[in-house]
Order: C-alpha cells, then sequence, then structure tokens
C-alpha cells in the first residue's frame, strides 16, 4: 500500500513502478467446469511466479496442515485441476479440486511426508504443461503471512490526512521487473496509487522509488522481515535525489521493535502483531552522517497484513495516523 510510506512525511513521498503483465496460457481448450482447467504458472514473460512457504521443515516430522505452499495461477479456462510438485527428500505437495473462475488464483498445496535428511528440497511444481522450481532450505520455519499478496484481498483504512477511509485492492495480475528479475503483487487504491510487493521466506520486499527525484530509479528493499528478534535494523539502497538545488542521499532505515504484540483498532482486536520502526534517513553535505527526518511506527498483524501507520507530530509536521477498519483476505 502505497499509504505505508506516501502520509505524513516531511520531504519525500513514494512511487512505485507498475509494470502489469498479462497472461500466458497454454493452448488448449477447456470445456467448462467439467473440463480440466487450462492456465500457466508463469507471466506473459516466462517468469514463474512466486511460491509462498509456510510450516518447519525437519528431519522425521510427518508434515501437518502447517505445512503448505500457495502457488499464484493464471487460469484462462475454468474446470478440475490438480497441481502438483515431484518428491524431494521424502515429502511432497498436491491439490485438485475445481477452479470457477478465470484470472489469478491462489491455490494452496497440502505437505505429505516428511524429509529424510537435513538437507535443502529443490522442488519442481507442475500445472498442465507449465513448470516452475521452488526451494525449501533444510530446518526452514516460515511463520505466519504478515503481507498477504493474494488476488482479490483487500484492506480499508481510516486516514487521519484524507479525514476519510481509503481502501487498498491487490489486483488480479502480477508484474515482473527487469531490473530486479522478481514477480510482484500489485497493489492500488481510489487515489490512482500503485504498488508493487512481493515475499521471499520470511521477508517482505517492495520496489519503488525512495525520492521522486531520485536519479537512482526505483529500488528493491525489505519494508519487512518476521522471525528476527527485537532491536533487528535493516537498511534499504542509498539513493541520490536532488531537493531543491542539492544533491543528498537518502536512505530508509528500519527496526524491528516487537513481536507477539496484541493491538486494538476500531474495535478490532490483534494478536501476533509485529511492530517496525521506520527512519527516512538523509546524508546532507557537508555533514558526514546521516540524520533521521522523519519516524514512522507501522504494525501488521498475522494472516492480516498492515493494520496501523503512526508517525508523531512535530513542531513542522502534523501527526498522522491510518488504522484499518475492515478487510478481506483471500
Amino acid at each position: 500500500m502505497k499509504a505505508m510510506f506516501k502520509y505524513g512525511f516531511v520531504f519525500l513521498t513514494v512511487l512505485f513502478l507498475f509494470q502489469a503483465c498479462t497472461k500466458e496460457y497454454s493452448f488448449e481448450t477447456g470445456k467448462g467446469y467439467s473440463g480440466t482447467a487450462i492456465g500457466s504458472l508463469q507471466d506473459t514473460a516466462g517468469n514463474c511466479q512466486n511460491v509462498y512457504v509456510n510450516g518447519t521443515y525437519l528431519v522425521d516430522s510427518v508434515l501437518t496442515d502447517s505445512n503448505y505452499i500457495l502457488v499464484n495461477v493464471n487460469i484462462i479456462s475454468p474446470g478440475k485441476y490438480y497441481i502438483f510438485t515431484d518428491t524431494v527428500n521424502g515429502f511432497w505437495f498436491d491439490d485438485s479440486s475445481i477452479v470457477l473462475s478465470t484470472g489469478v488464483q491462489t491455490i494452496k498445496l497440502k505437505g505429505n511426508g516428511k524429509p529424510i535428511l537435513p538437507v535443502d528440497a529443490n522442488f519442481t511444481v507442475t500445472f498442465g504443461n507449465s513448470v516452475c522450481q521452488f526451494t525449501i532450505p533444510y530446518n526452514t520455519s516460515v511463520i505466519g503471512n504478515y503481507f498477504p499478496t493474494t488476488a482479490g484481498s483487500y484492506w480499508t483504512y481510516n486516514d487521519s490526512q484524507l479525514n476519510d477511509t481509503i481502501t487498498t485492492h491487490v489486483l488480479p495480475i502480477v508484474a515482473t521487473v527487469t531490473n530486479t528479475g522478481q514477480s510482484y503483487a500489485v497493489f492500488t487504491d481510489r487515489l490512482g496509487d500503485t504498488s508493487l510487493y512481493r515475499k521471499s521466506g520470511n521477508t517482505y520486499y517492495t520496489y519503488g522509488l525512495l525520492y521522486p527525484d531520485s536519479s537512482s530509479g526505483p529500488v528493491e528493499y525489505p519494508f519487512l522481515k518476521a522471525g528476527v528478534a527485537a532491536g533487528t535494523s535493516w537498511d534499504s539502497p542509498i539513493v541520490t535525489a536532488k531537493v531543491g538545488n542539492q544533491y543528498i542521499k537518502i536512505k530508509y532505515h528500519f527496526t524491528l521493535l516487537g513481536s507477539g504484540l496484541t493491538a486494538s483498532y476500531n474495535g478490532n482486536n490483534f494478536t501476533n502483531v509485529i511492530k517496525i520502526q521506520l527512519d527516512i534517513q538523509a546524508l546532507v553535505p557537508p555533514t558526514i552522517n546521516y540524520a533521521t527526518a522523519q519516524t514512522s511506527y507501522f504494525y501488521y498483524a498475522e494472516g492480516v497484513g498492515l493494520i496501523a501507520i503512526e508517525v508523531p507530530g512535530s513542531t513542522t509536521v502534523m501527526p498522522y495516523k491510518s488504522t484499518i477498519t475492515q478487510w478481506k483476505v483471500n
């Protein structure tokens, strides 16, 4: 959600690059719901879409309901489907059902079996004529999803700057960015803001400009890390931007302040909340050290996503708050 980094900041607005991808499908002909579903695991450029992995994988530990993967599939013709992986190191994933609509669908594949050896598992997932690969490192512990990106999901917030509500939707398309070689879920809202997000393991990334006049161009950076200790910090890439008549360097500095927290907004109670502090930092010549220009706080709830943004006020900036009122995660 672009509102994550847009409202309440003193000197910069984050603009995200939107690169819509059309769908690539097989050339078979479906037969409606009684036939076989037709589609592809890949986007129009032939790139495999991200696979989300959930669960812990240990030797001799039988997989449970918490061990599953989520794959994005572009459906051109509804019908029955069977999506599966090969068996690697004693375990595999699969699912069969009926898909009723076209477009990007997120399919959950259940885990079976148990790891035999303490090694990484390199899987191939198959749907129709399309195949993709993904890896599950040994002793992977992927905790719950703190920023869902499934198509059709939405979140509505009370926005103190707009003095109104604003809703962000996940579009049924995937954007592939040449600069990173990655595919991203596409978010949009009624203001016309578009944002790109992806997840790898327990780390969540976005792609865009740190500053509108950045000569460095858009960059990818992690905005959320789950499963790390309180106090863990990380930075975005450093970009050069022109502010007024002066060129400065800008970066985002993130710190995880706590996890497993509770929060309540607009009558909704949340558990397993992660709190992130974002410091927008600038290096302005002739100084040699970065200074924080703005501090914000972001709250993410497991299974829900972003639930609140808080920007403290100052002598030059009004305080800002965005809090969730309702949501739907597909």
